[in-house]
């Protein structure tokens, strides 16, 4: 026996011994599902964990919120005094000197003018003879009163002027030359610093105020070179012209040009414009500098200082305080602190993403399947969460619109069920991200639910926007209420305008978020591939050009899906499923007929010879089976929703085509053998996926069967509807769809009902002949 080996036991032939978790882990790993599965899991925590930025402390503070405790400082800080800063830095450009630029070229030509013009009056005999701005510039028709004592008459001052220049030993001509070397003189001490005429100093932008005459002032020439560091006093002609000015205290030393003192001010103050020009660019540049020179002013904040007291309404300026003690305490984090922060949030993030795992592959096995619909709802969820997070600070508020945009969606393109999950993860990463408050997570998720739960169907474009007056009521009472609640001073709640107002950027933005969701339906319909019953709606239009075409080349099949439509759709009503969605399926579920309608029994008209009578049993069965594939193909084309496709691909699911199995099975000899195959003769499939395409497939079984029937009494429907019914569960047609059995004998008196009314009898009148 040896020879033969040793003999084992049977517990070593029998025991096996269980695998290790490690074979475990390693056999998991090498199931490319169960890795893609593992990979989008990871990738929507660490997506999480970028929108919510993780690597950052919560600032929780918002405008109008009532601080439940008080606030210490964590860190020494300091924040700007802006009034202090604003003041420094309106005194210093207060300080800085106004720019001013001299013309050169003015003091030539000035005095050549003026010697021109007193030239002229020397030589006028009358006061008419002189031009019009030589007049005006010495106001030589100004009246002079005569010296009471001595008797003399009223005087002008072209008399006066006639008269000074005459009254003298020396020729006019050099009494002339005399006045204009002293007029020279008069301006020599002006001319240095510059002088101001009333027209430039109008150029100086003010603030309703006299310019300060003591204002400093700086003059350059017109290459930019600084000549003099002055007052306006020092330069404006007004106060020259004073005894104290320099160019009255000229006067003394020139008794000739003396005699005209009055004429000649006179003269200076109507022609000196432009001598000095306010170069207002430059000013600017020098306030800039000036200002941003100023150093910032602050308030210095050690650690351990009580910056809120508790029950303290916050405002702006506490706010600012909050703020700038958050990002010094930022700023004081250790990279290992906040490595802890990224590993707390990822493993609350990683027990909602395993949770929401073991969800879909109980509920949503399909949804797990699809890797492309599962990393479009992770990027909604993540986008959700991040915009929320942005838009959750002062002075927006809006972390309701994004959320609320998430949910609705999730709602629309898969279930309410799954989007209050996801609803309630989002809301709790929003609010541990920002407030990290109870009340605004409780905020959070009765808005979300209030949005959720009348979105079961959507009838009309109107039904959002009617949902969105809904929730934007609830949104302003339910902030309010919790402001209530969490305020230890309700008299002060009451009255508190920054709370108001968070209720009514809450409800705002709740009716913004259902009009934009509401308006982007159809792209949302489209990106995702949903039907809801305003698509339905729209596709029940007959003037389709695929019913069109039924109707033309097959008006029996299409009068067939008519009426399978009308008592489908009853049935599914009866069961709670989607009746406008199933009779939309039946209108479009036999469209491939209408490539080959002469080879189905509906279109074959009285009298007319059947083709399949010159054709194989497998060649008919072909035929028959190949209307599926061609009604796919068709809807394809004209780009019709998936879910429509999926009536026309499961009305048959995996069944039989009996009377071409049954002509090929009693033709069979036993060469032939192979020639009556069952599964030859059966549809491809899928069996059906959902209620809808369950239902479906009943409906158009036992309105084609009930035509058969030479008297359709009720007793004969009912054993028929049953009959079929139960052939289809024994073939476990309905093992995918969902449909119980309590279900499906519901769906069955719903049918039989429906197939009463159409084959009803009527009264024979006695006239009547038979057709």
């Amino acid at each position: 026996m040896s020879f033969f080996g040793a003999r084992r036991t049977r517990q070593t032939r029998v025991y096996r011994p269980n695998p290790s978790i490690r074979d475990k882990v390693g056999s998991a790993l090498q199931d490319y599902r169960i890795l893609t599965r593992l990979l989008v899991a990871i990738f929507a925590i660490g997506m999480m964990q970028v929108a919510m930025t993780s690597w950052q402390s919560r600032f929780p503070w918002r405008e109008g919120q009532i601080a439940v405790v008080g606030v210490q400082s964590r860190n020494d800080f300091k924040v700007e005094d802006v009034r202090a800063t604003d003041q420094a830095r309106l005194r210093a450009e207060e300080q800085v000197r106004l720019v001013f630029v001299q013309n050169n070229a003015f003091w030539t030509e000035f005095e050549s003018r003026f010697r021109k013009e007193l030239t002229d009056i020397a030589n006028a005999e009358t006061l008419e003879q002189l031009a019009p701005e030589v007049i005006a510039g010495f106001r030589l028709n100004l009246e002079i009163p005569g010296e009471v004592e001595k008797g003399t008459a009223p005087t002008t001052r072209f008399t006066q002027v006639k008269r000074a220049l005459a009254e003298s030993n020396m020729a006019i001509g050099d009494r002339l030359a005399q006045m204009e070397i002293e007029f020279s003189q008069l301006l020599s001490g002006a001319r240095g610093r510059g002088i101001l005429d009333e027209a430039s100093l109008a150029q100086i932008p003010a603030d309703g105020r006299e310019p300060d005459p003591l204002r400093a002032i700086e003059i350059q020439d017109s290459d930019g070179i600084i000549v003099s560091y002055n007052t306006l006093s020092d330069v404006l002609l007004k106060y020259q012209l004073l005894e104290t000015g320099t160019i009255g205290r000229a006067w003394v030393s020139l008794p000739n040009l003396q005699q005209l003192r009055p004429a000649v001010e006179q003269w200076l103050t109507a022609n000196l414009n432009g001598q000095l020009n306010y170069n207002d660019n430059a000013t600017r540049l020098k306030r800039r500098e000036a200002v941003d020179a100023v150093e910032v002013q602050y308030d210095l904040y050690p650690a351990g200082r009580t910056l809120i007291t508790a029950g303290t309404p916050l405002e702006a300026l506490q706010l600012q305080v909050l703020n700038e003690e958050y990002r010094a305490h930022e700023m004081a984090v250790t990279f290992s602190q906040r490595l802890a922060r990224v590993a707390g949030m990822s493993l609350i993030v990683t027990m909602m993403v395993v949770l929401l795992g073991i969800y879909l592959a109980h509920s949503e096995p399909t949804l797990l399947e699809d890797v492309g619909q599962l990393l479009a709802l992770i990027l909604i969820c993540v986008v959700a969460v991040f915009l929320s997070c942005l838009l959750s600070r002062d002075p927006w508020r809006a972390e309701v619109l994004p959320l609320l945009a998430a949910v609705i969606v999730i709602s629309i393109v898969h279930n309410q069920v799954l989007a209050t999950l996801l609803g309630f993860c989002m809301s709790l990463l929003i609010s541990l991200t920002t407030v990290g408050d109870l009340g605004h997570f409780a905020t959070l998720m009765v808005l979300c639910l209030t949005v959720i739960v009348p979105l079961r169907r959507i009838s009309s474009r109107s039904t959002l926007i009617k949902i969105g007056f809904v929730l934007a009521c609830a949104a302003f009472v339910t902030v309010w209420s919790i402001t209530l609640i969490s305020s230890h001073n309700y008299s002060e709640a009451w009255r508190n305008e920054a709370m108001l107002m968070k209720a009514l950027k809450f409800a705002g933005w709740s009716l913004l978020c259902c009009s934009v969701v509401s308006n982007c339906l159809p792209f949302i319909e489209s990106a995702f591939g949903v039907l809801t019953d305003i698509s339905l709606l729209e596709l029940t239009d007959v003037s389709h050009p695929l019913l069109q075409e039924l109707a033309r080349r097959a008006p029996g099949t299409y009068n067939h899906s008519i009426t399978v439509a009308s008592i489908g759709e009853a049935a599914a009503e009866s069961i709670g499923a989607n009746g406008l969605l199933l009779r939309v399926g039946a209108y479009f579920h036999d469209i491939g007929k209408s490539l080959k309608p002469e080879y189905f029994i509906e279109n074959i008209g009285h009298g007319q010879k059947n083709p399949h009578d010159s054709l194989a049993p497998a060649m008919s069965a072909l035929i028959i089976i190949g209307h599926v594939k061609d009604g796919a193909e068709m809807a394809e084309q004209h780009n019709l929703p998936r879910k429509l496709i999926n009536f026309i691909e499961q009305h048959h699911g995996t069944t039989l085509v009996e009377y071409f199995f049954r002509e090929a099975a009693s033709r069979a000899d036993g060469d032939h053998r192979t020639d009556a195959e069952e599964s030859s003769f059966r549809y491809p499939g899928p069996k059906p996926q959902s209620k809808e395409t369950g239902v479906m497939m009943l409906a158009d079984a036992v309105e084609s069967a009930s035509r058969t029937l030479s008297e359709p009494t009720p007793k004969r429907i009912q054993s028929l509807v049953h009959e079929i019914t139960l052939k289809r569960v024994l073939d476990g047609q309905f093992d995918q769809c969902g449909l119980t059995m309590c279900e499906i004998r519901t769906v069955e008196e719903s049918l039989v009902k429906s197939l009463l009314a159409a084959h009803h009898g009527r009264i024979k009148y006695p006239d009547q002949k038979t057709a």
